[in-house]
């Protein structure tokens, strides 16, 4: 009946397995091996089979036991379906069929039963646990049919009913607990966007992926499905593939990527060789981390992809998001906001502070510089989410939380307006926030006389203008003179 946990009813080694059956049954039969004694005397009635899938029995210490679950341990793990079929030709009352029994193997089990019906298939319960009843006395190879997403499926064991009871000398479990080992795998993708400001800005992906414990591995192969409007930045090959805390792998050698296409969108698939798995199985506690960079090319919401298929585990998954979003400034006349005002420019800054010493303005495809169209308006069509980054929601005051300042650079000739740092933020792929700036029309100012400095061209046209003043007030007097001799002639 061996190897039997490896992955199932009785673990550690095959050996151990047998030495620890043997001596269970010499409490019942007396004497150490049924291989010198006489025939076995085995209750009658039905026997029970209880699998426990997915947990540890309790002595960690003494697997194989076929007792329960200690009191407050787990009993379980959903989603996994077992069938049971008994091998023909057995007798284990007889001491030669019980030695067969116990140096059996499942695949040799497995040709056995090729042709008999299956004596029972059944599900997790309620408590997870999985239950046959009404068995007959005999050996049983156990095959997991089913498995939830995410489980490999336990490998065929063989289970003896009934056993000897290991706490009760001369007595047997005809209600025996087995506890089969599985495997599960999980995946996780995250998204860095914290430090893109526009459209074209890196946006790099990643994903962390559990390798089985197990120790053999049909496949490994990971799949990142990009959303449409994300575009890979180079070539499948600059993908970094790793293994956390072992040495590096080496590309064909151990993996490949490949650029493909997956429900009709742009995919990125790391598909392990045998050589890459056998480093995957070197330390199951380690995991595989698989990252690409990328970047958005206009306002949106985007959701890529990453599903694990490890095995025969089924399909995982996992998603992550980046979003972009417009922003926009108005600029209008003090009192008169139908007037917008075109050539208006200002400049963009992720900062307070650097937008009040004008230094690191946001840069687009054609400069810094943004200037108001004929309706007055500015629209920056691409800035990462103020409230959103590295793929979770930001609250203001929190660290990756980023509002963005407009700062105006120059208004259009006549007109002037307030020296303000506008503040806003983007939370809206359709909707963007407007930023309002007013102006009003500068007041004409006199131009300074040529080669004078400003003071003494104001002094020069004052000291000018009292002169006209003065000749104007000479002609009238002289005038007058002349009319008041007219008079007395």
């Amino acid at each position: 009946m061996t190897e039997a946990r490896t992955n199932g009813a009785v673990r550690g080694t095959r050996g151990g397995a047998v030495a620890a059956l043997l001596a269970a049954l010499a409490l019942v039969v007396g004497f150490a091996s049924p291989a010198h004694g006489a025939d076995l005397v085995l209750p009658d009635g039905p026997k029970t089979l209880v699998i426990h899938p997915g947990v540890e029995p309790e002595p960690t210490d003494k697997p194989g036991s076929g007792l329960p679950p200690g009191a407050g341990a787990p009993t379980g793990v959903a989603g996994h379906t077992f069938e049971i079929k008994r091998i023909p030709g057995l007798k284990l009352e007889k001491t030669v069929d019980w030695n067969r029994a116990v140096d059996m193997k499942p695949a040799a089990a497995a040709r056995l039963v090729a042709g008999e019906p299956v004596a029972g298939t059944g599900v997790t319960a309620a408590d997870n646990s999985v239950v046959f009843s009404d068995l007959q006395t005999g050996l049983y190879l156990v095959t997991e049919t089913a498995a939830p997403a995410g489980a490999i499926r336990s490998v065929p064991f063989l289970v003896m009913l009934p056993l000897p009871n290991p706490t009760s000398a001369g007595e047997w479990l005809t209600t025996v607990h087995v506890y089969p080992k599985t495997a599960s795998v999980d995946t996780t993708l995250g998204v860095r966007d914290a430090d893109a400001v526009t459209c074209g800005d890196p946006v790099v992906w990643s994903a962390l992926n559990v390798i089985p414990a197990v120790s053999e591995l049909s496949s490994y192969r990971v799949q990142h499905v990009l959303a449409r409007g994300v575009e890979l930045r180079g070539t499948a090959a600059d993908t970094t593939v790793e293994i956390t805390g072992q040495p590096a792998l080496t590309a064909g050698a151990d993996y490949s990527v490949t650029q493909t296409e997956v429900d009709g969108r742009v995919a990125l698939e790391t598909v392990f060789t045998e050589a890459g798995i056998a480093k995957l199985l070197v330390d199951t506690s380690a995991e595989v981390r698989i990252s690409f960079t990328s970047a958005v090319n206009a306002p949106g919401e985007y959701t890529n992809e990453v599903r694990l298929f490890a095995g025969d585990a089924g399909v995982v998954t996992d998603t992550a998001t980046t979003k972009f979003g417009p922003l926009r400034i108005l600029v209008h006349e003090k009192g008169h906001p139908q007037n917008l005002i075109q050539g208006a420019d200002f400049r963009l800054y992720t900062s307070e502070a650097d937008a009040r010493a004008s230094k690191r303005p946001v840069k687009f495809a054609d400069g810094s510089d943004l200037r108001t169209s004929a309706d007055g308006l500015i629209t920056v069509p691409c800035l990462r989410y103020s409230n959103f980054a590295d793929g979770l929601d930001r609250e203001p005051g929190s660290k990756l939380y980023r509002d963005y300042f407009a700062k105006p650079v120059s208004y259009p000739a006549g007109w002037t307006g307030e020296d303000v740092i506008l503040r806003g933020s983007v939370q809206s792929a359709t909707d963007p926030e407007t930023l309002r700036a007013v102006v009003w029309k500068a007041t004409p100012v006199i131009p300074p006389v040529p080669g004078l400095s400003e003071t003494g061209g104001k002094i020069a046209a004052a000291a000018l203008l009292g002169g006209v003043l003065v000749v104007v007030g000479g002609v009238v007097i002289a005038r007058r003179r002349r009319e008041s001799r007219a008079g007395e002639q």
